[in-house]
This record gives C-alpha cells, sequence and structure tokens, in this order.
C-alpha cells in the first residue's frame, strides 16, 4: 500500500481494526509507508477519538478492554518513570488507597523496598506488588471480581472504605480532558475516586501521556481539586495552563525541580 494521508491512514487501520484483522505496528508502518513512531501515534489519536483501544504491539476495537497484562508492557518504560518518582513521596507509616490500573500498580512495583506503610486497594495485584505481609500491610476491600480489569467492583468497594481516612490516595487516571479534568469510562470508577479523595488528606493523582486528553463518559475530579499530578513526558501548552490555573502541583521523572509551585489546599481534606 502506497503513502496515504493522515486522514486515509487512520481510516484504514480503524478498518483493518474492526474488521479483525491482527497487524503489528511494524506491519502496518510497512503497509502505510510510514514510520513505526507515526503508526503509535496514529493509534494515540484513533484512542482519544474512540475509535480504537490500544494493546501491547497494536490495537483492539473500542468495545473491549485490552487485558491488564497488556496495559502493564504499553509506555511501560514511562510508567515505571511515573512509579519511581511518586515512590520517592511515600513516607514510613501512612495510610494509603491505591486505585487499579497498570500506572498505580507500577507506583506499587516501586514502593515495595521503600519506607512501610498500610494500603488498601481494590486491586489484588498491587498487593502482591508490594509482597503483603513481607513489609507492607494491605487490606482488600472485598467485592466481585472483575477479571479482565483484575479489580474487585461492586457495592464492597464502597462499604470497606466507609469512614476510612486515610492520609494518601494514589490514584490512576483514564483521562484528561480540557473542559472536565479527570474523566472515567465507568460510573464505578467515579464514584469511587470521589469518594476516596474525599476521604483522603492529599491526593497523587499518576497518568502516562497517552491519558492526557482521552475522553471518557463521566466526570470525576474537576482541575480545582487536582493537587499533585505526575506523568512522564512535558504537558501539552494548554493543559499545563490549565493546571497551573489551578495550583496543581505537576511533577516528571528525573526532574529537579516541581513544574509549578505546590499549594496548601487541595480541596479535598
Amino acid at each position: 500500500m502506497s503513502k496515504l494521508p493522515a486522514a486515509g491512514r487512520h481510516q484504514n487501520i480503524v478498518s483493518l481494526v474492526n474488521g479483525g484483522h491482527g497487524m503489528s505496528i511494524a506491519a502496518m508502518a510497512e503497509a502505510f509507508g510510514v514510520s513505526t513512531e507515526t503508526v503509535r501515534r496514529d493509534l494515540v489519536a484513533l484512542e482519544r477519538n474512540g475509535a480504537l483501544r490500544r494493546v501491547y504491539g497494536g490495537a483492539i476495537p473500542s468495545d473491549r478492554k485490552a487485558p491488564l497484562e497488556e496495559r502493564v508492557l504499553m509506555e511501560r518504560a514511562g510508567k515505571q518513570a511515573i512509579g519511581r518518582k511518586v515512590a520517592s513521596l511515600i513516607e514510613a507509616d501512612q495510610w494509603i488507597f491505591m486505585t487499579g490500573g497498570s500506572s498505580v500498580l507500577a507506583v506499587a512495583e516501586a514502593m515495595r523496598d521503600g519506607p512501610t506503610v498500610s494500603v488498601m486497594t481494590n486491586m489484588p495485584a498491587i498487593g502482591e506488588a508490594l509482597q503483603a505481609g513481607q513489609r507492607h500491610r494491605v487490606h482488600f476491600t472485598g467485592g466481585e471480581y472483575n477479571a479482565s480489569a483484575k479489580m474487585l467492583m461492586g457495592d464492597e468497594v464502597f462499604d470497606a472504605i466507609e469512614n476510612c481516612s486515610f492520609d494518601l490516595s494514589i490514584v490512576g487516571v483514564y483521562g484528561l480532558d480540557e473542559r472536565f479534568g479527570l474523566v472515567e469510562e465507568t460510573r464505578h470508577n467515579m464514584r469511587l475516586k470521589l469518594q476516596i479523595v474525599s476521604q483522603s488528606r492529599e491526593a497523587i493523582y499518576v497518568a502516562d501521556h497517552t491519558k492526557i486528553g482521552a475522553p471518557g463518559r463521566y466526570q470525576s475530579i474537576p482541575f480545582r481539586d487536582i493537587g499533585t499530578f505526575v506523568t512522564d513526558e512535558q504537558l501539552a501548552p494548554h493543559f499545563t495552563a490549565l493546571l497551573a490555573e489551578a495550583g496543581t502541583n505537576v511533577l516528571y521523572p528525573d526532574a529537579t525541580e516541581n513544574a509549578f509551585p505546590a499549594v496548601e489546599a487541595h480541596g479535598h481534606e
């Protein structure tokens, strides 16, 4: 196939994915006469528009969710860098809630040998990553296990956190929308994040660069309440401006200074 303009290439990629034709990123690059980096950018843009979902090495139809094993491998270096940055902020004896998600799982992996803490989570893999019982105490919320998301779901999750007062919540970001702030794909995750943040003295939000601008069906945390935001790549200027206006403390891996000054009140206490 000869080289196509971006719009035509995007249409062909979506047709291939929705038609069930498995193609690696390398194969797409060769077929469309572009670099693998161009194809990766195409897939990110198409995912943001809801046309497909990215998985490790390619993409799947938008009505299917990539399993956790695939999401862990996507943008892995960036997620590991985020994990190390957040782990450096953890203090001994903190009582922490950690949401599910591959970026939060990377934080747990980086926390393994750090200060001893107590963690509550609805993601069993986080307990395994922390090597629960060997160094850290881990409490699971209970609930129905979702095998695809590898998370516990349902009313039992909310029952478990009722009346808890967390020192810190580490919150995975589904999408950061320039109008609405944090957005979610499910009402359950919207409710959960709103509740745990309201019951936490501080919150740290973690997102690799592909989550910036990603759409979601439900609004959760507005810009004004995003206290600390950790991501792996420099934000686009309009997102930088929105977070700066909100007083958000934006952190990047390996940065020597914060992108913006911290604020005393996060709106969560």
